[in-house]
């Protein structure tokens, strides 16, 4: 049992949070496992974003608790989340498009030599490493605005692990990516997982949440309605868990006769 328990590396418990009169998550309690894809689905307005905001501090949550290891922890903002080892790779990347990689990775927090001076040197041999590890090629000093979307975006995994990430969250990631560029990040996250890092994967693509993600949490209306294991569950199972009823039939029935032309 103590076994299982230490094997939680996110834990949120009773949180709450309302606009008005308007309650957007009541007493959501979620464990993501260490080295673990979580997979985080709801329809729009169900609170996936809004339980983020209230991870990341960005919003302060009315009630309830989080703790990171074992430990409680409220962040102020993202950038205090990011130092302790919480990151998120939004789906509208946020990055400075005329620098290179190597400003972009290093963004508020270049590191200086004795005389008080930014060390290049140091940047480019971190960088370098990082992407080592990562096995992507990346031209260290192009522009951000002369990558595709996708190696943007794996420029952001690799910003998260240079802060030692333990958990990041990548949300609808694969909205704007190719058939290839999709198995590239796959592979990423699977490298990330076997290394003990866990990721929270928002989607609304079911075929993605069952091939990446090893357990799946439903969220609808506010409220947290189902965390399983993605192979003890299925597609009606998780449509029904969204919307609140059972789909007989996900296509209406073709009864239509045509006429002639």
């Amino acid at each position: 049992m103590t076994e299982a328990k230490d094997d939680i590396v996110l834990s949120i418990r009773g949180m709450c949070k309302s606009f008005g009169r308007n309650r957007v998550l009541d007493h959501i309690n979620l464990d993501v496992k260490r080295g673990t894809v979580m997979g985080l689905m709801g329809e729009n307005g169900a609170g996936k974003s809004t339980m983020m905001k209230c991870l990341f501090g960005t919003y302060q949550k009315d009630e309830g608790k989080i703790f990171l290891n074992g430990k409680e922890i409220s962040f102020s903002g993202p950038k205090d989340a990011l130092e302790n080892g919480i990151a998120m790779v939004h789906q509208e990347l946020n990055q400075c498009l005329e620098r290179s990689v190597i400003d972009n990775l290093f963004l508020g927090r270049y590191p200086v030599n004795s005389m008080g001076v930014v060390d290049e040197g140091q940047m480019k041999r971190k960088a370098a490493e990082l992407f080592r590890k990562l096995g992507m090629t990346v031209n260290l000093t192009q522009p951000m605005r002369n990558m595709s979307v996708s190696q943007r975006q794996m420029c952001e995994i690799a910003k998260a692990i240079s802060y030692n990430a333990q958990v990041i969250v990548l949300d609808e990631p694969t909205s704007s990516l190719t058939v290839q560029e999709v198995d590239k990040l796959f592979e990423m996250m699977r490298m990330l997982k076997s290394q003990g890092i866990s990721l929270i994967y928002i989607s609304h693509k079911m075929d993605e949440i069952f091939e990446i993600c090893d357990e799946v949490s439903v969220l609808r209306d506010g409220n947290l309605v189902m965390t399983k294991d993605t192979k003890d569950t299925d597609m009606n199972e998780l449509i029904a868990a969204m919307v609140g009823r059972s789909l007989e039939s996900r296509f209406p029935p073709v009864d239509n006769t045509p006429g002639d032309t």
